[in-house]
């Protein structure tokens, strides 16, 4: 790996780890003010959503990680959130209708994991495929 990439990752992994490290710190907070205070409903709304602005710069910093790729990383990557999003979609698509069927609904609050899960499985397949 070059001395370009190794910065790169390094880079990387202190802007998403701060990043993360700030989702936590946000959604403790909002956690502890919705279940601790009766709050108008736009603030409540407002404090509710707010974990999701640290996510912004966690998405952020992996899209300045991902120019400073090389190709090949980048394939990797294209192809891993291919199969993310692919799978993502089937598995929601059939979970749907195994609701229909009786099993109980699902919060949207898995996809996300869900994609990261399907993403790194995709990363790990494409990477090897590659050696």
């Amino acid at each position: 790996m070059s001395t370009t990439m190794n910065k790169a990752g390094r880079d990387y992994v202190v802007q998403f780890g701060g990043a993360m490290a700030a989702y936590v710190v946000v959604l403790i907070a909002s956690i502890v003010v919705m279940q601790h205070t009766q709050l108008a409903p736009p603030i409540r709304a407002l404090v509710a959503v707010s974990p999701a602005v640290p996510t912004v710069f966690a998405l952020l910093a992996f899209l300045r990680f991902l120019t400073r790729m090389d190709e090949l990383q980048r394939r990797i990557h294209l192809e891993a959130l291919g199969f993310a999003f692919g799978a993502t979609a089937i598995l929601t698509f059939a979970y749907g209708f195994l609701e229909n069927a009786g099993l109980p609904r699902l919060s949207y609050i898995w996809i996300l994991p869900a994609m990261v899960v399907l993403w790194g499985v995709g990363a790990a397949v494409a990477s090897w495929r590659y050696r």
